[in-house]
C-alpha cells in the first residue's frame, strides 16, 4: 500500500482499522509497522475522529431540547389555519382541478395548432409509400 492509498483510506475510514475494508487494514498494518508518515497520518485520523465524536454529542440536555419542541409546537398552534388557503397548497381534492383545466387546454390548444397547419408532422402531407400502405394493411386488416 502506498501513502497516497493510505491516506485516502485514512479520510474515507477514520483511524479506527477495523472499519477499514480487510484487505486495506491488513496492507496498512504492515506500512504502519516501518513507515512514520504513515503513524502520523494515522494520528491526525485518530485526532479528527475525536474531534468528530466531540461535534456529533449534543451539549443540550433532553429537557431543555423537549422545551423547545413544546414552544415549537404551541407557536404553530397560535397562528391557526388561514381561513382562504391558495389553491396551489390546498388539499388534494381542490388541486386536482386547475391541474385538469390545464391539461385541457393544453391538448386543445396542441389539437387546434395541428389542425390549422400551423404545425405539421413530417411526412404527413405526403402520400404513403409502401411501408405506409403495408402497415395500414396490416392494422386495419385491408389486404
Amino acid at each position: 500500500m502506498t501513502l497516497k492509498q493510505f491516506t485516502r483510506y485514512a479520510s474515507l475510514h477514520g483511524a479506527d482499522l477495523d472499519r477499514w475494508p480487510a484487505n486495506a487494514a491488513h496492507a496498512a498494518q504492515e506500512l504502519l509497522g516501518h513507515s512514520d508518515e504513515a503513524r502520523a497520518i494515522l494520528a491526525d485520523a485518530a485526532l479528527t475522529d475525536a474531534l468528530l465524536d466531540e461535534a456529533t454529542n449534543p451539549a443540550v440536555s433532553l429537557e431543555r431540547e423537549q422545551r423547545v419542541f413544546e414552544r415549537i409546537a404551541a407557536r404553530i398552534e397560535e397562528q391557526g389555519v388561514p381561513d382562504a388557503v391558495p389553491w396551489f397548497i390546498a388539499k388534494p381534492p381542490l388541486r386536482i382541478v386547475p391541474t385538469v383545466g390545464f391539461l385541457a387546454m393544453m391538448g386543445f390548444l396542441g389539437f387546434m395548432t395541428y389542425h390549422q397547419g400551423i404545425i405539421t408532422l413530417p411526412g404527413a402531407a405526403r402520400a404513403p409509400d409502401l411501408s405506409g400502405v403495408m402497415i395500414v394493411s396490416s392494422l386495419g386488416g385491408i389486404r
